[in-house]
């Protein structure tokens, strides 16, 4: 139990949500977020060779815009005409460099009738250089996408994993909208920061370095001034980081609540529907849709407003740059590439910007998305649990005791022997424990006290897998796949061949309805088998268990949704079936395992009596009433219906 604590306090700590966020300094904040980003960066490594070629083609492309800038210098010098009042000079884009000194570009004595010719060749080059760059963005922004959707596949796959894990206990407490946006977009987020961010950071600081340091080779004293004013431009962006975090987070929450209104709406349609309640509905999705609006708002004007307020401070270094420039008669082809430059920073410098409300979106998720992963299941197999196999099918319950939440034990001191081959019936009022022996029997729960055993072993050293591999069921609650008919049946065995399926389906008495189906087997169940009438789902659900052919059978009330005469055939069918099993039935019926081997009396969580019917009714109080309530009169085992 120290374990389990533990590792429950880890995930609960590793969880952050979008409040702990908006409450964050900015040095709670990135001490917050190094965990949960060093450990996105560990799903880099088997990818690190593509990583590093997307790092190297980004940084490339950064590099790429000085050289650029000075192609784009060059070509405007070659092309426009020179100012009349000074001499031509050859151009030296290099000469601060020390092995290309003596690199220039001249201004070539062209013919006056192929100048045309020359002009048209020289400016070819300004997109032949666009051309150079944008590739090596794309081999860039590829090599990145690359590895984003394989870190994003692991994400999802070890995500959805750690939820299937979880016990019984998790799901009957967890939001199932909130679960499917966390493998869902959750995991894109996370994945996210592993390559987009590391895009980011690696991109448009080589971008500013590299135009930055053709400034400076151009003009220092022109870049520097125009620069004094760039502290300036950070203002606005730390002023609104903190309204961007709150609102941001907000709306995580946001979505995470509307996508549980929508699933709620679409798994309870009939409920919805039953009680007219869509407008409801709608209004309980709209008024969360609302909000999520709201906050979007607020975070996306935060982030917008910082675009005109840094180019409202730029512009004051444009506006020294122009008095520097007419104080030292700049021409104006050399004060174009100045601030053509200036301005190409800006991109990159806004768009490091907003990198903050993707860090922020981004811890929110990582946190999230690892905290499924890593939570313990309260039901999990021990390091050294066996293989169940060729199981006999002898159960026993040895003073289980257990509880699904504190108060009333569902099951108290239930002691409970089920020898295999044998039928065994639970019977009793509603919230007796019959179900809840189900369910520690598939090992759903584990007891509080006590323990129970399959074939001698304790399940808790037995694998689950295996467990339930010898375990077929058959519930009320029947559930379908939005699937075939013959991938619903054959869920129950995966390797069976048609013929089984088929097989399976006549022995349920499925068969014949199957084939009048429009594409028989193959034919496209709605969700959860919603195209096919109460009975018939329960008909695909007993050929699925008679296809599992395991040696134990549970039956949860599974006759429930039968009419008497499909009832009678698959009773027969059942009992072909159980033949060398051991079952073990629920009924609230009684006439439908009157011939059971053994009949449990329960009530308030404890057995009263086991006994066959006829002693049972002759000794035990509670059973006569209920036997009473069910046949009105028929006070003896002689005239109960067969």
């Amino acid at each position: 139990m120290a374990g389990k604590s533990k590792a429950l306090e880890k995930v609960k700590q590793n969880k952050i949500t979008g409040k702990d966020i908006a409450k964050m300094s900015t040095k709670e904040f990135l001490e917050s977020a190094k965990g949960p980003y060093q450990r996105i960066l560990t799903y880099l490594k088997p990818y690190k060779t593509r990583f590093a070629l997307g790092v190297i083609f980004g940084v490339l492309s950064g590099l790429f815009n000085g050289v650029l800038l000075v192609g784009i210098r060059t070509v405007f010098t070659v092309v426009l005409p020179p100012d009349p009042d000074k001499p031509v000079e050859a151009i030296k884009p290099f000469h601060d460099f020390p092995f290309w000194q003596d690199f220039e570009i001249a201004r070539p004595d062209v013919p006056q009738d192929q100048q045309i010719w020359f002009v048209i060749a020289v400016c070819l080059c300004v997109p032949l250089l666009m051309l150079i760059r944008g590739l090596l963005t794309y081999l860039h922004q590829y090599c990145m996408i690359w590895v984003g959707n394989r870190v994003l596949y692991q994400l999802r796959d070890e995500c959805f994993t750690g939820l299937l894990r979880q016990s019984q206990t998790f799901f009957n407490s967890a939001k199932q909208g909130e679960l499917m946006q966390t493998v869902f977009n959750q995991t894109r987020m996370a994945a996210t920061a592993g390559t987009d961010l590391a895009s980011a950071f690696i991109k448009h600081p080589v971008s500013i370095l590299s135009i930055l340091g053709v400034l400076l080779h151009i003009d220092a004293t022109y870049t520097l001034g125009a620069f004094v004013v760039f502290p300036l431009c950070i203002l606005p962006v730390l002023h609104i980081s903190r309204k961007v975090r709150k609102a941001g987070g907000k709306e995580e929450e946001e979505a995470g609540a509307i996508m549980v209104t929508m699933q709620e709406s679409f798994a309870g349609i009939r409920v919805v529907k039953a009680h007219a309640r869509e407008e409801y509905e709608r209004e309980r999705f709209n008024k969360g849709s609302q909000r999520m609006m709201e906050f979007i708002m607020r975070w996306r004007k935060a982030i917008e407003i910082v675009g005109p307020l840094v180019e409202t401070v730029a512009s004051l270094g444009i506006a020294v740059g122009l008095v520097y420039a007419w104080h030292q008669q700049i021409d104006a082809g050399k004060f174009l590439v100045l601030n053509m430059a200036l301005m190409s920073i800006y991109p990159h410098a806004k768009a490091l910007s907003r990198v903050q409300i993707q860090l922020q979106k981004c811890l929110m998720a990582t946190s999230k998305v690892f905290a499924y992963m890593d939570a313990a299941p309260e039901v999990a197999d021990k390091p050294d649990a066996i293989e169940l196999r060729d199981a006999r099918g002898e159960l026993e319950l040895d003073n289980v005791t257990f509880s699904y939440t504190k108060g009333i034990p569902a099951l108290q001191n239930v002691s409970l022997k089920i020898e295999d081959g044998k039928t065994y019936a639970l019977v009793g009022q509603s919230g007796a424990g019959k179900s809840t022996i189900m369910s520690l029997l598939m090992r759903f729960y584990d007891p509080d006290e006590g323990v129970l055993r399959f074939d001698g072993h304790d399940i808790r050293d037995l694998t689950q897998r295996s467990l339930r591999d010898q375990i077929g069921l058959v519930s009320q609650e029947t559930f379908l796949f939005h699937d075939t008919i013959y991938n619903n049946i054959r869920y129950g065995k995966l390797d069976a061949t048609k013929k089984e399926v088929e097989e399976a389906a006549k022995l349920a008495h499925a068969h014949e309805f199957i084939i009048e189906q429009s594409e028989g087997y193959d034919t496209m169940l709605g969700d959860k088998g919603c195209t096919l009438s109460g009975g018939q789902q329960q008909r695909i659900s007993i050929a699925r268990a008679i296809l599992r052919n395991a040696p134990v059978l549970l039956l949860d009330e599974a006759y429930s949704a039968l009419d008497s005469e499909s009832e009678k055939m698959i009773h027969e069918a059942m009992e072909k079936l159980a033949q060398g099993k051991t079952v073990v039935a629920i009924a609230h019926r009684l006439s439908t395992i009157l011939n059971s081997d053994q009949i449990v009396m329960m009530k308030d969580g404890r057995i009263i009596d086991v006994a066959p019917h006829t002693v049972l009714l002759d000794r035990c109080e509670a059973y006569q009433q209920l036997y009473r309530l069910q046949f009105h009169g028929h006070e003896t085992a002689d005239t109960v219906p067969a």
